[in-house]
C-alpha cells in the first residue's frame, strides 16, 4: 500500500483555496468558473449558459492488426471543428500509447521488455501540407503522451481544419493497461488512435499527460472506423456495425440477426460453431465497417476463438427503442456464460429503476479481458471467481455509459463526477442480481477504513493530484456514499427528477462540478450548498458518536454527536430492560443548520439497556463510540 501522504502540490493548491475564497453562497468558485459565468457559458442555475460551445471531430479511421506481431497499423483523416469563439494557435493531439515510450512519466513501474519506442508517426498531413515529424518550424512538439503543434496558420472562430496521420505501435500484452493483448489471438483496443484533445470554455486545451492512474476528458465526435482482421476473426467495436452480411459467415449472420430481435440470450457463437469451421466469411482477410455518432471515443476488441452471446432489451417504454447487449469471451471464463443475461439485466434496470433513464446507447458489449474498464459501448472486463463479483464489475462499467459517454465528465479533473456515480447507481442492482452481496457495505468499509487519514482530501482537489488510496477513496468511495445519502435524504422520486433534469440539461455536453451542484439546488429548490460543501470541499470525515443518554420530561433523550463533520444518516438501535427494542433512523438533513449534535428522542420512559448507533452501510472510522450501556 502507498504511503498515506497528500502530495504536495495538492496541499498547496487547497490552501490556496482556503486564503483566497470567492464565495458562491458556501461554496468556493474557481476562477475558471466565474470565467465562464461571466463569459455566459455556464450559468448559477446550472444550465449550459447562453453562450455555452464546444469542439468536435469527424473521424475516418482504417485499422489492421498483424496477429503474429501484435502490431497495429493505422492511418486517419480528422476534420476538426472549432466551435469557439477563439482563434487556436496551437492544436493538441493524444498520443495515448506514447505512456510505454521510454523516459516517459508513468503512475507506476512497467516490466523492462514491456517499454517501447510508442507509436510510430509515419505520416502528418495538416491542411493538405505535409508535416515534417522533426527539424521544421511546424513539427509537432512531443510532450508525453500530446503532439503539440504551433501552427503558421491559425484556426480562426467557426472554422475547420483537416488532419490526416499514419500511424503503429505494438499492442502490448505484458503490461496491459486497461488495453491490450489477453492471449496470442485476442485483443481489446483502445486509446490507439491519434486523438483531438479537448479545448472547452474552463481550462481551454487539456494539456495533460496520460500517466496511466487518471482517466480521460474527450469530445463528443463522429466515428466511420474500418477493421481489417484475417479470416476467423470477429470484431466486436463501439457504434453500430455497418456490413453484417459480407463479414459473418451464413450460419453467425442468422443467429445474430435473431439476437437483435430476442429478449432471450441467443449463443450466437458456440464452441461447436468454431470446432465445425468458420465463423466469418471465407476470404484472407475481413474488414468490418463501423459507425458511431455522437461518442467520446471508439474502442474495440477481436479474437479467432471467443464465444458470443447476445440479446435484445427494451430501454424506452415511450420509442419502443431497444438496446444490444452482448457478451464475448474465452470458454475457459466459467463466469462469463452468465454475462451476457447479467448485463441485459443491469441495462432494463438502469432504463426503468434507478436512475430510470433510458440506456442512450444501441448497444454494448462486455469483453472478456482484463480488469474493468468502459469505453462507450464497450466494456473490458475480466474474469471472476466469484459470482457476486462479476455482477458488481458487470454492472458498475455499464453504469459509466451514462457518466462519462452520456455526459462528457472530465474525469482528469473531477474522477467523482463519474466513478462516484458508478459506484452509486448500481448498488440496487448488485444486491438484487446477487443476493447476499452488500455493495453498500463494502464500499462504507472501504471509506472508513481510510476516512480521516492524513491522504483523504476533499473531493474538489483535482483528480490529476491525487495518487494511491487518496485516488480511489476521493472517486470512488467517499462520492459514492455521498450521492447514496443524497438520494435517501431526498427520497426516489424528487432524487429521480434533479438528476433526470441534470442528465437532459448536460446530455453531450461538458459539466463541471458546479453545474451538477446548482441544477440540484435548482430543481429541487433547496439550497443544498451545506451538503456540497460538507461532502465535496471539506476536510471532514465520518463519524458520528452516542453523547448525553438522559431523561427529559419522562422521555428517553438520545444525543448523536457529529464529530466528523460529514452529514451522515443516523441510525440507532435502542433495547430496554423488559428486553424490547426500538429502531430509529433520520436522514442526513438532521444536518442541515451546521449542528455538530442532534438529538433523538423516544416517546417512552422505560429503562434503556443499551444503544447501537450506525449500521454497516454507513461508514464511521470510530465504532468505539457507537455503543452505550445503560447503568
Amino acid at each position: 500500500m502507498m504511503k498515506k501522504t497528500i502530495p504536495f502540490l495538492c496541499l498547496l493548491f487547497f490552501t490556496t483555496l482556503l486564503v483566497y475564497p470567492q464565495q458562491y453562497g458556501e461554496l468556493y468558485i474557481p476562477l475558471e468558473y466565474q470565467r465562464a459565468i461571466k463569459n455566459g457559458t455556464r450559468s448559477i442555475d446550472g444550465k449550459p449558459g447562453v453562450n455555452y460551445w464546444q469542439n468536435y471531430s469527424d473521424y475516418k479511421i482504417k485499422a489492421e492488426i498483424n496477429p503474429k506481431s501484435k502490431e497495429l497499423f493505422g492511418e486517419e483523416k480528422i476534420i476538426y471543428h472549432n466551435n469557439s469563439p477563439d482563434t487556436l494557435k496551437q492544436l493538441v493531439v493524444r498520443i495515448y500509447q506514447d505512456i510505454y515510450r521510454k523516459g516517459n512519466t508513468r503512475d507506476f513501474e512497467l516490466p523492462a521488455k514491456a517499454i517501447t519506442d510508442g507509436t510510430e508517426i509515419k505520416k502528418i498531413i495538416i491542411n493538405g501540407l505535409d508535416i515534417l515529424l522533426e527539424g521544421a518550424k511546424e513539427s509537432p512538439h512531443r510532450q508525453g503522451t500530446n503532439l503539440i503543434f504551433n501552427l503558421e496558420k491559425p484556426v480562426p472562430p467557426k472554422t475547420n481544419i483537416d488532419l490526416e496521420f499514419k500511424w503503429s505501435y505494438t499492442i502490448s500484452q505484458l503490461a496491459p493497461i486497461r488495453t491490450g493483448a489477453y492471449d496470442s489471438t485476442s485483443y481489446l483496443v483502445a486509446y490507439w488512435y491519434p486523438q483531438m484533445a479537448v479545448y472547452d470554455d474552463i481550462s481551454g486545451w487539456d494539456m495533460l499527460n496520460y500517466t496511466g492512474n487518471q482517466e480521460f476528458y474527450n469530445d463528443f465526435s463522429n466515428y466511420e472506423v474500418e477493421i481489417t482482421m484475417p479470416k476467423g476473426f470477429l470484431v466486436w467495436a463501439t457504434g453500430v456495425l455497418q456490413n453484417p452480411e459480407d463479414v459473418y459467415s451464413e450460419n453467425i449472420l442468422k443467429k445474430f440477426k435473431e439476437a437483435i430481435n430476442s429478449d432471450k440470450v441467443v449463443r450466437i457463437v458456440t464452441e461447436e460453431d468454431l470446432k465445425n469451421g468458420l465463423v466469418t466469411k471465407d476470404g484472407p482477410k475481413n474488414t468490418w465497417k463501423y459507425k458511431a455518432e455522437g461518442v467520446t471515443d471508439f474502442a474495440f476488441g477481436t479474437s479467432d476463438h471467443y464465444l458470443w452471446d447476445g440479446s435484445s432489451v427494451l430501454v424506452d417504454d415511450n420509442t419502443k427503442r431497444k438496446t444490444f447487449v452482448d457478451a464475448a469471451y474465452k470458454k475457459e471464463s466459467k463466469d462469463f456464460y452468465e454475462v451476457a443475461e447479467i448485463a441485459r439485466n443491469s441495462v432494463y434496470m438502469l432504463s426503468h429503476e434507478f436512475p430510470g433513464y433510458p440506456f442512450p446507447y444501441p448497444k454494448i458489449t462486455i469483453f472478456n479481458g482484463s480488469g474493468g474498464m468502459e469505453y462507450p459501448m464497450m466494456v473490458n472486463d475480466g474474469s471472476s471467481n466469484e459470482r457476486w463479483g462479476t455482477v458488481h464489475v458487470t454492472s458498475h462499467e455499464i453504469s459509466h455509459t451514462y457518466f462519462p459517454f452520456m455526459m462528457g465528465i472530465n474525469e482528469r479533473a473531477y474522477a467523482w463526477m463519474d466513478e462516484g456515480w458508478a459506484t452509486a447507481l448500481p448498488f440496487d442492482i448488485q444486491e438484487k442480481l446477487s443476493p447476499g452481496y452488500k455493495p453498500r457495505e463494502r464500499n462504507a468499509a472501504s471509506y472508513s477504513e481510510y476516512g480521516g487519514t492524513l491522504g483523504e482530501v476533499p473531493l474538489m482537489v483535482p483528480s490529476f493530484l491525487l495518487t494511491g488510496s487518496s485516488y480511489r477513496t476521493a472517486s470512488y468511495r467517499r462520492p459514492g456514499c455521498a450521492y447514496d445519502f443524497l438520494r435517501d435524504m431526498l427520497g426516489d422520486s424528487l432524487m429521480k427528477n434533479a438528476l433526470h433534469e441534470y442528465m437532459n440539461r448536460w446530455k453531450g455536453k461538458h459539466p463541471v462540478p458546479f453545474d451538477f451542484f446548482f441544477t440540484f439546488n435548482d430543481v429541487t429548490k433547496q439550497n443544498l450548498n451545506w451538503y456540497w460543501k460538507k461532502w465535496f470541499f471539506d476536510w471532514a470525515y465520518p463519524d458520528l458518536a452516542i453523547g448525553k443518554v438522559e431523561k427529559v420530561k419522562g422521555k428517553n433523550s438520545i444525543e448523536v454527536v457529529n464529530i466528523g463533520g460529514i452529514p451522515l444518516p443516523v441510525y440507532l438501535q435502542v433495547t430496554f430492560s423488559d428486553g424490547s427494542t426500538q429502531n430509529v433512523k433520520q436522514t442526513a438533513i438532521v444536518w442541515k443548520n451546521g449542528n455538530t449534535k442532534t438529538t433523538v428522542v423516544i416517546d417512552n420512559n422505560k429503562k434503556i439497556k443499551n444503544i447501537i448507533q450506525g449500521k454497516p452501510e454507513v461508514p464511521d472510522v470510530d465504532k468505539s463510540n457507537n455503543v452505550y450501556e445503560g447503568k
